[in-house]
């Protein structure tokens, strides 16, 4: 008796993840990128509204600024500010650590700060948050991008080469900003 054909996976080199896919994911990765740097310098200009005539111990120490990667992704980080020797120009002294999902947990942090600079910080806040989560979003379908063409090419794919993909297609440019 004849031994019946067995089914195997296509061995074939299968097309990568279309440009278009990348696309999207690299275009909306970047336009949150967009909104959260808008943000940021909202909030720089409303803090440097806001201390104008105030006395230095009320002046608020939280910084907030953005990083951008190569993966498409960013981060958009808190810290406590401080002053560089004699020169009276603002550092990052001291990283905050992000809280439980996509929110920094200040409430102890803000304990210090006038009223004026807690209420700032908190509106920013909610609004980075919204955003740290659609990009968590994004990221995932992105890494799922990434798992799918590995698996099909048998080759190691990265994140930065799916959203290269995408800024190829679409001739967009990601933008780096950190505030000051």
């Amino acid at each position: 008796m004849e031994k019946p054909a067995t089914i195997e996976p296509q061995t074939a080199e299968l097309p990568a993840v279309s440009g278009p896919v990348c696309e999207w994911v690299a275009t909306r990765l970047n336009d949150l990128q967009t909104e959260a740097k808008l943000l940021v310098d909202d909030y720089w200009a409303r803090l440097k509204q806001g201390r104008a005539g105030q006395k230095r111990y009320a002046r608020g120490k939280l910084g907030v600024r953005l990083r951008a990667r190569d993966t498409g992704a960013f981060s958009i980080e808190w810290y406590e500010m401080g002053v560089l020797g004699g020169t009276g120009r603002s550092i990052a002294r001291k990283q905050l650590n992000k809280g439980r999902a996509h929110r920094y947990a200040l409430d102890q942090t803000l304990k210090s700060e006038p009223e004026w600079i807690a209420n700032l910080v908190q509106e920013a806040e909610d609004a980075f948050a919204e955003i740290r989560k659609r990009q968590a979003l994004l990221v995932d379908v992105r890494d799922a991008l990434v798992a799918y063409e590995s698996e099909v090419s048998g080759k190691a794919v990265t994140a930065s080469m799916i959203v290269g993909r995408g800024l190829d297609a679409g001739g967009n440019t990601p933008t780096s900003q950190e505030a000051p």
